[in-house]
């Protein structure tokens, strides 16, 4: 009898051990996985921003960088295509198109908007007139970086370090993310 509760208890430690190590690999896939979905959402926003700018400044803090110089900071200026009197994701309120004008050659849109890329406490924060809005949660430790290459395209960084759960000491996986993303030159001003 004892030697059969011995063998129980080695095989109930032994699967128990098992599924608590099945369980962590399961909660640190699940949040990479969130955070490479968050990842790519900011890749996402960036790219559609750059797209339609008709300019693009890179700073580090107030500092505004020159030449191929990286910084952690995007400001991008965009035509202001609606009137839009509603808070983004509501359909409560007025939103009437601009009414485009041909203006020396060029088609404006009336006046413009600047949008912030910016990191605060490791979430990737979009601003737009004012309104600041998380695109990507502070969970995940992210790090922004933005570099003007030679071409003129816009060289996009995201990256983030995964604390991964389990094991005798702290461990981290660190993604990056890295997009070329070019303006549109029939809409730069």
């Amino acid at each position: 009898m004892i030697v059969a509760v011995a063998v129980f208890t080695m095989f109930a430690g032994a699967l128990l051990t098992t599924w608590i190590a099945l369980q962590t690999a399961a909660t640190n896939v699940t949040s990479y996985a969130k955070r490479q979905n968050d990842q790519m959402r900011v890749v996402d926003y960036l790219k559609r921003d750059i797209r339609r700018a008709s300019s693009v400044s890179i700073y580090n803090g107030a500092a505004l960088v020159t030449g191929t110089s990286s910084g952690s900071e995007l400001r991008i200026t965009i035509p202001d295509y609606y009137a839009d009197a509603r808070e983004e994701d509501n359909a409560i309120g007025t939103r009437v198109a601009n009414t485009p004008a041909l203006t020396d050659g060029a088609v404006t849109y009336g006046s413009t908007t600047t949008l912030r890329y910016y990191v605060l406490a490791g979430a990737v924060i979009r601003q737009e007139g004012g309104t600041s809005r998380t695109v990507a949660g502070a969970s995940g430790a992210f790090t922004t970086s933005f570099r003007k290459e030679t071409t003129g395209e816009i060289r996009c960084e995201v990256f983030y370090d995964q604390p991964l759960r389990g094991g005798p000491r702290t461990r981290t996986l660190r993604r990056q993310l890295n997009a070329l993303c070019g303006l549109r030159s029939d809409l730069q001003l």
